[in-house]
């Protein structure tokens, strides 16, 4: 009578191929032919190209996949994607992904205020390697000393976050101490900004800078999950750049939910913290506004909402836009200067609420706005009390 032992061996090899990598070792303790099959490779290649979409095995030191899924995809494997660093009010946006030779961890920043068309500004954070005699070796690359080691442990049984603790604290010191970690801090957060720094800005990258530095050497991490595409929306969710006055570029998560758009912020500061819901609006109630309408901010006040909503109206058609006078705007003049023109329409205008607070999150509110789409890039929010324009742009990294 045949039996499964009686298959060619490579047809056993394919089929073992199929069970997940964590019962192949039993598998290969059932029987010597079992054990043969589990032991090629491409068993393994199979395994971590379905699990963790690696195929390739190039810069790894001396590996083979049966390695590269026990020693660094099965204990690490679930670090791969897109996380959001616990630093204070502030959060952050941290990709993990596998390089050549490694598994690295990358903090990407919000470009230098205002410019919200530049990318992300990207650090190392920590990588996972394999050294020559086939151990794994966890490397903290933060600070100025090269990188140390590190550890990381699941704070979770889901292993929807996890914390990485730096084992050699004093590798984030500079020689010159604490006033030559705030100036490096300092270039690195302005880039080559020549704009004048109120005491106000002073002091809250101040502020910035010693909460961030309580949290470079042991960090919680929490998985962010991005929304999928879809159809028949005034423009695509996603990550995007936003300007929010005096605290520069924030990074926010736009997502739909029912009639609502929702901007939840990935990057926050300490009157509106990271993980709020900075902006809403109801697409229930899209607005047609003509220029006269919006030419100053008191008469666009003064329009009553039921003559300018229109219920018919189709995703994308034109309208008419102005900054009403007296309006700020920070971050519109990069998106004119990339598109080479100046914005005098919009695709879509909704009615929504945006989320203000004082230092600390304290006496928190939601104060009226119109969310505008430009383009399927570029979004606003007129924040109508605070008479200013966040400007909004996509985030073009690809975190896959």
């Amino acid at each position: 009578m045949a039996t499964i032992l009686s298959l060619p061996p490579e047809l056993l090899t394919y089929l073992l191929s199929f069970l997940p990598g964590v019962d192949l070792p039993r598998a290969a303790s059932v029987c010597k032919q079992f054990n043969e099959s589990v032991a090629v490779d491409l068993v393994w290649q199979k395994r971590c190209n379905v699990e963790y979409g690696v195929d390739k095995l190039e810069g790894w030191r001396k590996p083979t996949f049966r390695d590269m899924y026990a020693k660094i995809l099965h204990p690490y494997g679930y670090l791969l994607g897109l996380w959001q660093p616990e630093i204070g009010p502030y959060g952050g946006l941290v990709y993990i992904e596998v390089v050549y030779g490694s598994i690295l961890a990358t903090l990407y920043q919000p470009p230098c205020d205002p410019n919200v068309t530049a990318p992300l500004r990207k650090k190392a954070c920590f990588s996972i390697t394999l050294t020559e005699d086939g151990r794994t070796e966890l490397r903290c690359l933060k600070g100025p000393k090269g990188p140390h080691k590190c550890v990381i442990t699941s704070q979770d049984d889901m292993k929807e976050s996890f914390c990485a603790k730096c084992c050699k604290p004093d590798k984030h010191r500079h020689e010159g101490g604490r006033t030559e970690e705030l100036q490096a801090w300092l270039e690195e957060e302005l880039g080559n900004s020549e704009e004048f720094l109120h005491d106000h800005i002073q002091e809250l990258l101040l502020m910035k800078f010693m909460i961030k530095s309580q949290y470079e050497t042991v960090c919680l991490y929490k998985r962010i999950h991005l929304p999928e595409p879809m159809h028949n929306v005034p423009i695509q969710p996603g990550l995007f750049k936003g300007t929010y006055g005096s605290h520069g570029v924030e990074v926010v998560n736009l997502t739909y939910q029912d009639m609502q758009i929702l901007g939840t912020k990935v990057t926050g500061d300490p009157n509106v913290p990271a993980c709020q819901l900075s902006i809403e609006a109801d697409l229930s109630e899209p607005l047609r506004l003509s220029l006269e309408q919006q030419q100053t901010l008191a008469i666009l006040e003064l329009v009553d909402k039921e003559d300018v909503i229109v219920r018919d109206q189709g995703l994308g058609e034109e309208q008419p836009f102005k900054l009403p006078h007296g309006v700020s705007d920070r971050g519109m003049n990069h998106i004119q200067d990339r598109i080479h023109k100046t914005i005098t329409t919009c695709r879509a205008r909704y009615f929504g609420t945006g989320l203000i607070a004082s230092h600390g999150f304290m006496n928190s509110s939601r104060t009226p706005g119109h969310l505008i789409v430009f383009s399927e890039d570029v979004f606003g929010f007129l924040w109508l009390e605070l008479r200013s324009l966040s400007i909004y742009s996509r985030v073009h990294e690809k975190f896959v």
